[in-house]
């Protein structure tokens, strides 16, 4: 029975909405409806790849920035400054023991030095650019975990929806694993679905003149 329900949901979602409505009730296409109104698959994963910085432009950019880094000059700035000052005395013992002489040399030295040095061989090669194309790797992993939730807390949600538990416990059991991955797409994401929440929340409070 459980089997069936599943194929027939599935045949209701590519047929459209009024072969939906002739295959369940009323009440239970109401929360179809409500699944379809939440983020698509699509959009989770572009907002992963948004929040962690691996978008194609985010990848790209890096990219573009460490093969031209060879033309960026290091700059170098160094100062010094040099105070002296000499007193000479010199003293005739015979002229009373009073210096005759007085030699007083004073000096003062300033020094502004500024450098630019550039790295060429980067532009020949850099193995930053090696370090930003592994970046794919992490591309791959944070596509592959989000859809993994993603379609795990649907399924929950289509089970929940088409074989209710009977016993309170299961179901609470079966709604805190939905919160769960709720919760750490949300984190992938950057809050999408609970903004998504939101936002259709506002949107029925002012439909119905709240």
């Amino acid at each position: 029975m459980r089997c069936t329900l599943l194929i027939g949901l599935a045949v209701a979602l590519c047929a459209g909405p009024a072969a939906a409505q002739r295959e369940f009730p009323a009440n239970i296409q109401r929360q179809i409806d409500l699944l379809k109104e939440e983020p698509t698959v699509q959009q989770a994963q572009s907002a992963a790849l948004k929040f962690f910085n691996v978008g194609a432009e985010d990848v790209e950019g890096m990219r573009s920035r460490a093969q031209w880094k060879g033309l960026m000059p290091q700059l170098e700035a160094r100062g010094r400054l040099n105070k002296s000052r000499l007193d000479v005395d010199t003293t005739n013992l015979t002229v009373d023991d009073l210096p005759f002489l007085f030699d007083d040399v004073t000096g003062e030295v300033q020094e502004v030095q500024v450098a630019l040095r550039w790295n060429l061989p980067l532009l020949v090669f850099n193995a930053e650019v090696l370090d930003v194309g592994s970046l794919a790797v992490l591309q791959e992993g944070v596509l592959k975990e989000v859809t993994r939730l993603y379609y795990t807390r649907r399924r929950l949600q289509i089970d929940l929806i088409l074989n209710p538990p009977d016993d309170a416990a299961t179901r609470i059991s079966k709604e805190l694993r939905i919160d769960e991955l709720t919760s750490t797409l949300d984190a992938m994401t950057g809050n999408l679905f609970t903004t998504a929440q939101a936002r259709r929340e506002r949107l029925q409070r002012r439909e119905g003149g709240f």
